[in-house]
């Protein structure tokens, strides 16, 4: 929140409580994100599906949750973060427990597509929102926790889904996460109140006496009068976001977020095929992303922590070119004969901590380079860009390799798309997010 307001203050019982709501909020949204995922093999043996069909309820989520980021998120710098992130939860949510009831593979793809636009919705809005309500000093960390939940969520899903499956079955799967989904809306919409930022930015008029109530209510003291965080009005629009002056920022950043989305997900698609290629078995093949993911967990969480002591988007930087030296090496040693599999799991968990967790930290730092009557919008840009990456980067690998590129030259390119992202991030200008 903005420095005059609350920043001095420590810390209150009832900011914890939002803080914790914020991150089990996050967990879910990370569960519905990958549900399909988990339940896609069920679903495509119950109803004889075809990959062709099961690739677009795969999409349609990813379609969903990209137009959320880019045009729906912006209405929380019009209307305000808590009216949007309850109606995306509840979206969300009675799309997910609709999913119960679907008898045809059409209805799915609709239902994950009507899903997609509330968890894009909530990945873009959600993270600075609740951010907002952490002390200035933690307010990275924060924001790197709420992101992490997502991947925490994804990997608690996959425990949850491997039990409920084989017990309940996929259908009762998508009711349970759906009625947790809405009820989460329900306590989200009770508990949290509206961002004192939003107020300030957007509301001036009455804005006075909302804060103080707010503050009142998560029980910091009230003000006498209101700091001047938004000196000049501005339309939460793609106009605002480009125009002279944050143009270059702008368009930095969505390269930066393009590339990482792309990197991201080749690793996670990708990389397990590419060490079965080179001979490693399937199991310790699929190892390789498990420990990917806990490091991304870890990395995020550190990353946030010492972004306190250090500037973020130079820590973020080095976290990438840190990568890049860990492809190099993963590229040259699965060129062996003879692969050392404690070897690569420990660079794939290593690559996990500096790029995911760099990548994750990126969303803090594409927070601080908007005002906050905008930032909603720049960030679902970012978001919505980024997916572009994360669509394209997998098919792009595969018509390398199937060009004939080795699955170590492939690791090695990727190494010098790490390079290219870390000057995009070093060339960031990093402001003090109000």
């Amino acid at each position: 929140m903005n420095k005059e307001v609350l920043d001095s203050r420590n810390i209150t019982p009832i900011q914890i409580v939002i803080l914790i709501i914020g991150f089990l909020g996050m967990m879910l949204d990370g569960i519905d994100i990958f549900v399909i995922s988990f339940s896609g093999p069920a679903i495509a043996e119950d109803w004889a599906l075809s990959s062709e069909e099961l690739g677009f309820v795969f999409s349609a989520g990813m379609i969903g949750m990209t137009l959320g980021a880019m045009f729906l998120a912006p209405l929380a710098d019009i209307y305000g973060r808590r009216k949007v992130i309850s109606t995306a939860f509840m979206v969300a949510g009675i799309a997910t427990s609709a999913v119960f009831y679907a008898q045809t593979v059409t209805t799915l793809i609709a239902l994950r597509f009507m899903a997609g636009l509330g968890l894009g919705t909530l990945m873009t809005v959600s993270p600075g929102f609740f951010g907002e309500f952490a002390p200035k000093n933690h307010r990275n960390f924060a924001i790197a926790a709420m992101v992490a939940g997502t991947s925490v969520g994804a990997m608690v899903g996959g425990f949850i889904a491997a039990w409920l499956i084989p017990t309940i079955g996929w259908q009762a799967l998508y009711l349970s996460l759906g009625i947790a989904t809405m009820f989460m809306g329900v306590l989200f919409y009770a508990v949290v109140p509206e961002s004192i930022i939003f107020l300030l930015a957007r509301k001036r008029d009455t804005a006075l006496l909302k804060i103080n109530r707010i503050l009142k209510y998560i029980r910091q003291p009230e003000i006498s009068e209101l700091p001047d965080v938004a000196k000049k009005a501005e339309s939460a629009n793609l106009k605002s976001l480009v125009k002279a002056g944050r143009r270059r920022a702008t368009v930095i950043i969505w390269a930066a977020f393009g590339l990482m989305f792309g990197v991201s997900y080749f690793l996670t698609s990708w990389l397990p095929k590419i060490f079965v290629d080179v001979g490693i078995p399937l199991e310790q093949s699929i190892h390789s992303v498990v420990v990917l993911a806990l490091g991304s967990i870890l990395g995020t969480f550190a990353i946030g922590w010492f972004s306190r002591k250090f500037t973020l988007n130079y820590l973020i930087a080095a976290c990438f070119l840190a990568t890049t030296v860990l492809m190099i090496v993963l590229s040259l040693t699965i060129r062996n004969d003879s692969v050392a599999m404690p070897l690569v799991w420990t660079i794939c968990f290593l690559v996990g901590m500096t790029m995911m967790g760099g990548f994750s930290n990126m969303y803090t730092l594409a927070l601080t380079i908007y005002p906050p009557q905008i930032r909603t919008t720049g960030l679902g840009w970012c978001y919505g860009i980024g997916r572009m990456g994360a669509i394209a980067s997998p098919a792009l690998a595969g018509f390398l390799l199937g060009a004939g590129t080795s699955p170590a030259n492939l690791l090695a390119i990727t190494a010098l798309v790490m390079v290219v992202g870390a000057i995009l991030v070093y060339q960031t200008k990093v402001s003090e997010m109000p």
